[in-house]
């Protein structure tokens, strides 16, 4: 026992099984959560699965005892790993406040007890805890830090609440002033000190910076300068009195800068964040990652973490119903953050945590351990495995999955074609016609396949309907309600009455989720998760009724054109690399199957010489004018110094150059992360009939090709 102890001391989080004779284990840990670690996997090989509270898996029940082999943990690849409960006004707080946690009305201490002992048991350590509104403070309640304390899970906030303040619920203006460090920078730090003081003796990762007093720009500096040079000043005061509170240097307090949103800008322009603080890179909100640490910065002593959605509330759309985030889409980003030295935060929004139980699962075991993802195959098989482990039930893998390509196509919270913050109506679909009825084919399918996999009077049965039924068979009624409008809009307009077929078949999937949403709430597990799902966050125009939606005023569906030739970007002719860069060919993320990413996300870009070539040899049915659209994945540069650019030419032409870096959160930005995709065309080109061939050259590495469309012009 003692030379096993000497393997694992001082290292983080790690643990060790020891057997003794044959009747003895001996489960130790380098520190507390090692040990929670080691225990609670002992539990779910034993046949007690993480969401056994929060889906409902049943315990499997064992014949026989299994055999434990000595052995020593590896320390997680990530050293912080959690997550961030956000927008839980529709979920997670009237749950707790109306169903779980009564006495309190609201999310407190019984329900973050369930929350910190579903983090142990998928090996995290970190909670960004609810902060919206509708939810006191998590230090509103004494209790809550105390929990935390017992459980060893480490506080932080989010990006727009620094020093563990919750600026929505505990400033108040009429009371303590302007949230303006400017003009009240006196009482913002007596606000700061008295919280520091508070929870000096718990562990926390102390955000640092300010911004507005929730998701909003820094007050009183009015332009850009301005604020670098105010939140150089709030980063050396508040790195003070975290010094002076804890009787440690600066340096040996954890603390992180969120550079989400503006605060990405105020980096770019010069901001100046300590070595020491880990810079945490953010998504856009829809799972692309802005930027990660260049050369220099993976030097950086503080190191870097990543902020990820996997729900949102915010511009052009909100996803806040049902988790459909693209699991090989995360795998790719979290892969190129951790390669890029993104290894001491990772964290990510589940909003409500249900129905987003397998994206946080996903995210989590990439976080402990990044290994088993690094190759892109990965994610189909660890999905496999959790719906085997949880519903005892690989095939429903398959039913997740074919949910996960279609919602990658669009979510359907986008479906109405609509956008928010303002809102707009929503309209047909712009799927072409064909697409509509191939869609529709393809969700009928899938409906059957639910319904025929769904078990019947089985102890799983409340476990797969949270789990497969209601994310699948849900999304499904959603598009059949649009496309069945959308074929509504199709018939002569004296047919469009209320007893139009495909009218009563969008009617018809309206209720479906009235019915669905009904079960989860006040029939399943007799009722224990009544008020958690909601079928309208936001009450939107997406979610509105049929008869609500005709009225609207509407777009004919689309007529696309065929190309003449579709080629994937992984089906080439010839490839060419070198030691440095390269061309990988993988499947996933994307549309077409067999897709390019220029590689590795390591290596320094723009690309100025030995640019590795793909080149794809293809035949003219006929002489004529063509356009030669590229589909890639809208990713953004891998660093604040990269791009996202190609180079094309066609025979001997000129060599064209191909950009699809998006500027902020323009309109081609909102259109690229509403489809997943971004478009990009050559000048068109006189071709004559018969063969030719279309180059593709590096110039950027992290670009992501997913195929090359040509189309003849009349």
């Amino acid at each position: 026992m003692e030379e096993i102890d000497k393997e694992i001391q001082n290292k983080w989080e790690t643990f060790s099984y020891t057997t003794y004779n044959t009747n003895t284990l001996v489960v130790t840990g380098s520190d507390k959560r090692g040990l929670a670690y080691g225990v609670f996997g002992l539990s779910e090989r034993a046949g007690v699965s993480p969401w056994h509270f929060w889906a409902d898996v049943p315990v499997q029940k064992r014949k026989e005892a299994f055999w434990v082999n000595d052995s020593v943990s590896l320390a997680p690849s990530v050293k912080y790993r959690g997550i961030f409960i956000n927008d839980e006004d529709w979920g997670l707080q009237p749950w707790a406040a109306k169903t779980f946690e009564t006495g309190l009305k609201d999310i407190g201490p019984k329900t973050y007890a369930k929350v910190f002992e579903l983090l142990l048991r998928l090996k995290a350590n970190l909670i960004w805890p609810a902060m919206h509104p509708s939810t006191k403070a998590f230090y509103h309640y004494p209790e809550n830090k105390e929990v935390a304390q017992k459980y060893q899970i480490v506080v932080g906030t989010s990006h727009a609440e620094p020093l563990m303040r919750n600026n929505v619920d505990e400033w108040n203006d009429q009371t303590m002033g302007e949230y303006n460090y400017i003009t009240n920078s006196a009482k913002i730090r007596t606000y700061w000190q008295s919280r520091l003081e508070e929870i000096k003796g718990f562990g926390n990762l102390y955000s640092i910076g300010m911004r507005g007093k929730h998701d909003s720009g820094m007050e009183g500096t009015k332009n850009e300068a301005e604020a670098v040079e105010l939140t150089n000043r709030i980063i050396n005061d508040q790195r003070q009195l975290l010094s002076q509170v804890t009787g440690k240097a600066p340096a040996e307090v954890p603390q992180v800068m969120t550079l989400y949103k503006e605060v990405l800008d105020l980096y770019k322009a010069g901001l100046n964040v300590p070595e020491d603080v880990t810079l945490i890179w953010p998504d856009d909100n829809y799972g692309y990652i802005k930027s990660l640490s260049n050369e220099t910065e993976r030097k950086r002593t503080g190191g870097a973490g990543v902020y990820y959605h996997a729900s949102y509330w915010g511009r052009p759309h909100d996803y806040l119903w049902i988790g459909t985030t693209d699991p090989a889409l995360m795998r790719f980003e979290m892969q190129k953050a951790y390669e890029t030295g993104a290894r001491n935060v990772w964290v990510v929004n589940v909003g409500d945590i249900k129905a987003i139980e397998y994206p946080t699962q996903l995210f989590l075991d990439m976080a402990y351990d990044i290994r088993p993802f690094l190759t892109n195959e990965s994610v189909f098989k660890h999905l496999e495995n959790w719906t085997k482990s949880n519903l005892n039930s690989k095939e429903a893998a398959a039913l997740l999955w074919k949910n996960y390509r279609l919602s990658y196509i669009r979510k359907p919270e986008f479906m109405g074609w609509s956008k928010v913050e303002p809102t707009t109506p929503t309209h047909p679909t712009t799927f072409s016609l064909e697409e509509v009825e191939e869609r529709l084919a393809a969700y009928d399918k899938l409906d059957r396949e639910t319904l025929a996999l769904q078990p019947r009077n089985s102890d799983y049965a409340s476990a797969y309907f949270q789990l497969v039924g209601y994310p699948v068979r849900a999304a499904s009624q959603m598009n059949k309600k649009f496309l069945n409008l959308d074929l509504y809009y199709t018939t002569k307009s004296g047919e469009r009455t209320d007893n139009n077929p495909y009218f009563q078949k969008a009617v018809a999937a309206y209720d479906s989720i009235v019915s669905l949403t009904n079960k989860y709430n006040h029939i399943i597990s007799n009722g224990k998760w009544n008020h958690v799902m909601t079928m309208n966050p936001r009450q939107l125009p997406v979610f509105s009724t049929p008869e609500a939606l005709k009225n609207v005023e509407q777009k004919s569906t689309v007529s696309v054109p065929k190309s003449l030739v579709d080629i994937p970007a992984g089906d080439y002719s010839r490839i060419s690399s070198t030691p440095d860069a390269y061309w990988e060919k993988i499947s996933e993320p994307g549309f077409s199957g067999n897709l390019l990413v220029s590689r590795p996300f390591t290596i320094a870009s723009p690309l100025k010489s030995n640019q590795p070539q793909v080149e794809y040899d293809f035949n003219l049915p006929e002489t004529g004018s063509v356009e030669i659209k590229i589909k890639a994945i809208p990713l953004h540069p891998l660093t604040l110094s990269s791009g996202q650019k190609v180079a094309l030419q066609v025979d001997e032409g000129t060599w064209q150059m191909v950009d699809f870096e998006t500027i902020g959160r323009s309109e081609e930005w909102k259109e690229n992360v509403l489809s997943n995709q971004t478009t990009k065309s050559l000048s068109v080109l006189k071709l004559v009939k018969g063969k030719h061939t279309l180059k593709l050259r590096m110039i950027d590495a992290g670009v992501l090709i997913d195929s090359f469309k040509i189309f003849g012009i009349r």
